[in-house]
């Protein structure tokens, strides 16, 4: 096959692809604990469209993104993305149970590399790797605390609950705790359940509650069911669902909006990614959040299926948005890591 065919055919092979994923996952393996250094490529990518060099879209401003390769066989479907309180050293999530680590480089406020990259799978409560799809199927990340020490919160969309892993003394041998859901919390779909998860702050009224949020469960009214899992709300309330799309992650906004990334496959032209902002403070039992969308971008950009996202403060004190995909371990897909800046609401309609 041409490059120039299959460029023409990539959309729909990717959707396709990521179909196919959604209904028949793949089973995990098990491997040895702790973490090990992985050889990685990061190759970068300098514009967001494929045929311009604009860098503002919507509320936010393109600065760089990498597309990660390794030969390790085990290498992939990342779906879940935080970092610590730096801003560069990160965690992320595969859903097929492993932890992937490193630091990311930036030069001039550009996204440009990565450096000590570092896998390690996610251990059961035996002390065991997680092993096959249905026990392995890590979402949502968020780096946080419990108890006063700092955890790794992880949502798994398979058995649809929420774990918390001890950072310390060493993450990639941590066993997970249970972290009890809300009684309402019943009925999540399997393989269309808990891949959003965010961490609000603590001194919003949802006091550093864990939200979570179903892929694609919906409930009566055709909206996304989504859980404040303790606190003063904790509870089931809802966020609308439009055009279609399926809810993939979620994190906070410095002034306390939630961000939700959203994902719609379209046979044949490929995959979709949307970003939609939340006031947060309608999240409350039994209410429907909706909000603006911040972000459009198909094929047409530089995207794959995005599944993880995460929201930092940048040294300049600028509202730092990345991203990844997950490549469902296909060869005609991608792992992309994006970053953008948010210019706010106002800001940005000002520069349309």
């Amino acid at each position: 096959m041409t490059a120039l065919v299959f460029a023409a055919l990539r959309p729909l092979f990717l959707a396709a692809a990521i179909a196919l994923h959604l209904l028949h996952p793949l089973a995990g393996s098990a491997e040895a604990a702790g973490f090990a250094d992985i050889e990685l490529t990061a190759t970068p990518i300098n514009r967001f469209g494929l045929t311009s060099d604009a860098t503002r879209f919507g509320e936010l401003e393109f600065r760089g993104g990498l597309v990660l390769s390794s030969p390790a066989p085990s290498f992939g479907g990342l779906s879940g993305l935080d970092f610590e309180a730096d801003g560069k050293r990160f965690v992320a999530v595969s859903d097929l149970g492993y932890w992937f680590r490193g630091t990311v480089e930036r030069t001039n406020g550009w996204l440009t590399g990565i450096s000590e990259p570092q896998w390690a799978p996610i251990l059961n409560a035996e002390g065991r790797p997680l092993g096959a799809k249905r026990n392995a199927d890590a979402e949502g990340l968020r780096l946080g605390h419990l108890n006063g020490a700092p955890v790794a919160y992880v949502s798994f969309e398979q058995t649809n609950d929420l774990k918390a892993y001890r950072q310390e003394p060493d993450l990639a041998l941590s066993r997970p705790q249970p972290i009890r859901l809300p009684k309402s919390a019943k009925g999540i779909r399997r393989n269309r359940g808990f891949e959003a998860l965010a961490l609000a702050p603590q001194d919003s009224p949802l006091q550093g509650a864990p939200i979570l949020i179903a892929e694609e469960t919906l409930n009566r009214a055709g909206d996304h069911r989504a859980f404040v899992v303790n606190g003063p709300l904790a509870g089931e309330f809802a966020v609308k669902r439009r055009d279609g799309f399926a809810v993939t992650d979620a994190d906070f906004l410095p002034n306390g909006d939630l961000v939700i990334l959203e994902r719609r496959v379209i046979m044949p032209l490929g995959v979709q990614m949307r970003l939609r902002r939340i006031d947060a403070a309608r999240i409350r039992p039994g209410a429907t959040v909706d909000g603006p969308v911040m972000l459009f971008a198909d094929m047409s950009n530089q995207i794959d299926n995005m599944e993880g996202l995460s929201v930092t403060t940048d040294p300049d004190g600028r509202t730092r948005l990345t991203l990844v995909s997950d490549d469902n371990r296909s060869f005609i897909q991608r792992t992309i890591l994006l970053e953008f800046i948010w210019l706010g609401p106002q800001q940005a309609a000002a520069n349309e």
